[in-house]
């Protein structure tokens, strides 16, 4: 139970709930504690996206990549998650502190989110909500996926009808959807590469870019139905000062938002996303066991220092 652990400090703070920084009192090991109430998960209609996000995490033990459950208990009015603490932060603080990355720090992280991926795509899950506060770094810097409470089981190598986002789960300011999302007709495992591609977009051209800094995705406009109709167009802007990009890093990113999913990079499986020339000289065997581009620097296991407040 909840009275197993020495509640330390706030980490974040969601719609539905906060993650805390704990620890264990018997043995001292720290965690990180997704609290969601009760009340609010009812009456936001999120019980069966908590139940999902409980289920996904139990089954996804065997991936470095993927973030580890522990325990899942719940009290009179509220359900906890105790996971594994990565004190690292995660790629929206990072790219917020440093205001762009190398392509080189990018092409590793974007490998090992495409393994995070191959993985939950071989168990059945679609993760459905990629985007830099979901990529968590552990202590050595290598990246794991993170919060699945919009993913979904058993979508793979389907298309399952799913209705058109709102503005309420689609804000104008971070939405990056895929056509079929937005035309209501179908969803599967292709909606991850593509917002595999657009958070690319951003680690890369933050800096260059500068309103990237702020989040807004490589399809932003004015209102929501603007930017439906930017990705129903694929009117994707580069800007002029991309000088620092690669052409591979491009046409990998191009090849990405194709608006056609049965043409789309991905379409036949991660293998073909690690084939692209972009991660050529990725060497996936070691990947979790090399170095990472950028590694924490962290003394206090206890520190949140690398976390954003929001």
């Amino acid at each position: 139970s909840i009275k197993d652990f020495d509640m330390l400090k706030p980490i974040s703070k969601g719609a539905f709930g906060q993650v805390w920084l704990a620890k264990k009192k018997t043995t001292g090991d720290y965690y990180a504690i997704k609290i969601l109430k009760k009340q609010d998960m009812i009456a936001k209609n999120q019980i069966m996206n908590v139940k999902s996000e409980r289920k996904i995490l139990m089954n996804q033990a065997d991936s470095d990549f993927v973030v580890k459950l522990f325990y899942t208990f719940s009290s009179r009015d509220h359900l906890y998650l105790v996971m594994e603490y990565l004190n690292g932060g995660d790629c929206a603080a990072l790219v917020k502190a440093l205001g762009n990355l190398p392509e080189e720090w990018t092409r590793n992280y974007v490998a090992e989110v495409v393994m995070g991926l191959e993985y939950l795509h071989s168990t059945g899950v679609v993760h459905r909500d990629l985007k830099p506060d979901n990529l968590l770094i552990d202590h050595r810097g290598h990246l794991k996926l993170t919060d699945f409470g919009l993913s979904k089981i058993g979508l793979l190598g389907r298309q399952a009808a799913e209705p058109r986002p709102s503005k309420s789960d689609a804000s104008h300011k971070n939405f990056v959807g895929t056509p079929e999302r937005i035309l209501e007709i179908g969803l599967d495992e292709m909606v991850d590469w593509v917002s595999l591609a657009g958070k690319l977009i951003s680690l890369l051209i933050i800096g260059l870019w500068v309103r990237f800094l702020y989040g807004i995705p490589p399809f932003h406009d004015s209102t929501l139905d603007k930017v439906f109709d930017r990705i129903l167009s694929r009117r994707l802007e580069f800007p002029e000062s991309d000088d620092e990009i690669s052409a591979d890093a491009i046409d990998f990113m191009d090849r990405l938002m194709c608006t056609d999913p049965k043409q789309r990079l991905g379409a036949k499986g991660a293998q073909e996303v690690k084939a692209h020339p972009f991660l050529a000289n990725i060497d996936w065997a070691n990947l979790f066991k090399n170095e990472a581009s950028f590694v924490p620097s962290v003394t206090d296991p206890e520190s949140t220092d690398y976390f954003d407040p929001r």
